[in-house]
């Protein structure tokens, strides 16, 4: 069995199930296209045979996804009782609540770092960015303004300071996620379009970060220590700053987009930006220790790799450097 990659099968229907909740016409097949997409990603977690937390993960992901499930259904089903009556605000209340779930945003994050630290990098890649699409699509959709703003500045201010003492490379992935959805659900709720752009560059920066650490085959903190290879430091943390936001990197570019987004909404912008400053602290400071600190003893087996991986990785990091570009043009 592929530890790596996943059936097609169950990618078929991860495709299918987004494409049906992208194109449903109604909450129903909507709900259907969420349930669809969560039942081709459990046989994805339980696929990897050599990682022990894979099984408790499944259980942990089930269990908190069909919880939301129930929940979005209930929802429709309170949409079309009250929909001409005064209760009308409820269901988008419930909808809200349980697509935050689904997400993994603060205060209902506690199982996305456990989950999340039972993956593969190609199944944490999956989850951090393809299974977030289906429930933004329906939460750009349905949703409340205040509650999906309280709970987009809980993410914020929680995926920041949790993740300073983390030295496990898939939980600060994790605790990264829950910060960025507090900025695009910040837009969201604002009704601006460009958390789409933000969740785009998102998932590119996601994507580099996750491919390197599986080629470099790096899962904590410490392994950074044990590499000799300085070109290999400067490719992760170009592309963990990157991620974190500063410019000027092609992170910036969203986030410098959401600020302009966010003007009018000054104690949200400087809640996000406060975050995100906390973010930046404990990438920094990962960046500082691994080129300044070197352990002789190989207390860990490192993944021998090739020259065409390194090369190409090399590729991807220079679109984390041509950030400035795309803010230069917007700027004239």
């Amino acid at each position: 069995m592929n530890t790596y990659f996943p059936p097609f099968t169950y990618m078929f229907f991860l495709l299918f199930g987004t494409l049906v909740t992208a194109s449903s016409s109604s909450l129903f097949g909507m709900w259907m296209g969420l349930e669809i997409n969560l039942m081709s990603f459990i046989p994805m977690i339980i696929n990897s045979e050599y990682n022990k937390k894979s099984s408790e993960a499944a259980i942990m992901y089930f269990l908190v996804q069909a919880i939301a499930s129930s929940l979005v259904i209930f929802s429709t089903m309170l949409f079309f009782l009250y929909s001409s009556q005064i209760l009308q605000s409820s269901p988008n209340l419930v909808i809200t609540l349980a697509l935050c779930t689904k997400l993994g945003m603060a205060p209902f994050h506690l199982w996305f770092p456990e989950v999340l630290s039972g993956l593969s990098w190609v199944n944490t890649l999956i989850l951090l960015t393809w299974q977030k699409i289906s429930p933004l699509i329906v939460m750009s959709m349905f949703f409340q303004e205040k509650i999906l703003l309280m709970v987009a500045l809980t993410s914020a201010i929680v995926g920041a300071i949790s993740g300073i003492n983390q030295m496990s490379m898939r939980k600060i992935l994790a605790f990264s996620s829950i910060a960025h959805m507090g900025w695009i659900m910040s837009m969201m709720a604002i009704y601006s379009n460009f958390w789409i752009d933000y969740f785009l560059v998102y998932c590119i920066t996601s994507y580099i970060l996750c491919l390197s650490f599986w080629m470099f085959n790096i899962n904590y903190f410490s392994q950074l220590t044990l590499t000799q290879d300085l070109f290999k430091k400067i490719i992760i943390f170009i592309n963990l700053l990157s991620l974190g936001g500063v410019p000027p990197l092609l992170g910036f570019f969203p986030k410098w987009m959401a600020m302009m987004a966010l003007y009018q909404n000054f104690p949200t912008l400087v809640i996000l930006i406060f975050s995100s400053l906390v973010t930046l602290f404990f990438y920094t400071r990962l960046c500082f220790s691994t080129f300044t600190l070197y352990f002789q003893n190989n207390l860990w087996m490192l993944k021998m790799e090739t020259k065409k991986s390194f090369y190409f990785l090399s590729f991807l990091t220079f679109f984390s450097l041509v950030g400035i570009f795309p803010i230069a043009i917007m700027s004239m």
